[in-house]
């Protein structure tokens, strides 16, 4: 593909994105040289692709514009676990820019089929810092992601059982913020790895939601309505409140 057929390429991609995404994504590179765009490729990464992994060479920065990502910890004797989800757009591999580490601190893997653009180390790197509007949006994003990151492994270590199950499921709600009812897109075994639970003790507390009305279902889809993610909303701030007040 020719340099003109790559930016041309990433123009129609720009414009066939969600108007939310493809605002956000216009406003990251409205300052960007025509060269960042030229060397930068369009590459799609099917569902349950680990496309980066911790502790290898952090040479490639990924800009998720379509599609859902998780990050992932192998644990003690391998058990997965989720700790956080991003949903596009979103840039992996700055931070390691940013904070100078060579090797990639995380290991990341699609939940969804995925579009990326891909660009190496070296160009992002030249980029970033000459151009002032990217520079400020990076930095605002990953500020916010270390926030929200610390907040997410407080409420989890301290909810149990069936309440974390129903914060996990609230977090993914507002993640994809669905016009009408919402139809959750992740398995049981992914809602075990995200919450550290083991799939039986997920069956159970699905069980439990759906006999105290707080979800739906439709086959082994788990189906949440508005009404709903407003009930399970207000279930959990006074527990998160009370939580908060004994620290």
């Amino acid at each position: 593909m020719s340099l003109e057929e790559n930016f041309s390429r990433i123009m129609e991609l720009q414009n066939s994105l969600p108007k939310k995404q493809s605002d956000t994504l216009n406003k990251l590179l409205s300052n960007a040289p025509r060269w960042v765009l030229e060397s930068t490729q369009v590459v799609t990464k099917k569902k349950n692709t680990i496309f980066v992994e911790e502790n290898t060479p952090a040479d490639t920065v990924y800009i998720l514009v379509d599609g859902t990502v998780r990050a992932i910890d192998y644990r003690i004797r391998g058990v997965v676990y989720d700790y956080m989800w991003f949903h596009a757009i979103k840039v992996f591999g700055s931070m390691e820019i940013f904070f100078e580490i060579p090797l990639y601190m995380t290991t990341l893997k699609t939940v969804t089929d995925c579009t990326m653009l891909v660009m190496s180390r070296a160009s992002f790197d030249r980029w970033i810092w000459d151009d002032k509007n990217a520079l400020r949006m990076e930095v605002a994003r990953i500020g916010d992601y270390l926030l929200e990151e610390s907040r997410n492994e407080r409420v989890i270590l301290f909810l149990q059982g069936v309440d974390r199950i129903i914060y996990l499921l609230t977090k993914n709600y507002e993640a994809d913020d669905p016009k009408d009812e919402y139809i959750v897109g992740i398995s049981r075994q992914e809602l075990a790895e995200r919450s550290g639970f083991s799939i039986k003790t997920v069956n159970r507390a699905v069980q439990k939601l759906q006999e105290d009305g707080f979800i739906g279902r439709k086959g082994r889809r788990i189906v949440i309505s508005k009404e709903q993610y407003v009930q399970m909303k207000d279930y959990l701030t006074p527990i998160v409140a009370n939580e908060w007040e004994k620290r």
